[in-house]
C-alpha cells in the first residue's frame, strides 16, 4: 500500500453518506480549509462565490465561461489557477467560482486534481483515496 496516500471517510450530505473531502483552497495566500463534494463526473471543480466572497478573494476577475451542470443548466463561472492541498500534497489547479453552483456544497472535478491522483471511491468501506502519481521525469 502507498503510504502518501490520503484517505477521506464519506460524510452526511443531501441525506446520504457521501464522497466528500476536507482540501486545503490557497485564497489571498491564506489557506482556508473546506469541504468538497468528489465528484468524477464533473469536468470542473467549482466552488461558492459565496465562499470566495466571505474570504475576500475577488473571484469575478478570474476567466469567464459557461459550465454544464448534471441537470443539462449552464451556469456561469470564473475560472482561476490556485494552490489546492489534498492531505500533505500541493498542487495548483484550475478552480471555477460561481454564484450560480445550485446545490450547498463545492464540487471537486477531474480538471488538474485527477492528473496528478489516482482517485479510488471505496463504497463498502465509505471511503475516498488520493494517491499521488510519481513525479515525471
Amino acid at each position: 500500500m502507498n503510504t502518501d496516500r490520503v484517505v477521506f471517510r464519506y460524510k452526511p450530505m443531501l441525506g446520504r453518506l457521501s464522497p466528500t473531502a476536507t482540501l486545503g483552497l490557497c485564497l489571498n495566500e491564506t489557506w482556508h480549509r473546506t469541504d468538497f463534494y468528489v465528484d468524477s463526473g464533473a469536468a470542473y471543480s467549482i466552488v461558492h462565490g459565496d465562499f470566495a466572497r466571505d474570504v475576500g478573494f475577488e473571484f469575478t476577475s478570474g476567466e469567464g465561461l459557461w459550465v454544464k451542470m448534471g441537470d443539462g443548466s449552464l451556469i456561469p463561472v470564473f475560472l482561476h489557477r490556485v494552490p489546492l492541498q489534498i492531505g500533505p500534497h500541493r498542487i495548483e489547479a484550475r478552480i471555477a467560482f460561481s454564484d450560480r453552483l445550485g446545490i450547498g456544497f463545492h464540487l471537486l472535478g477531474r480538471l488538474d486534481v485527477f492528473d496528478h491522483f489516482r482517485v479510488c471511491f471505496h463504497g463498502r468501506e465509505q471511503v475516498v483515496s488520493f494517491e499521488p502519481y510519481p513525479a515525471r521525469e
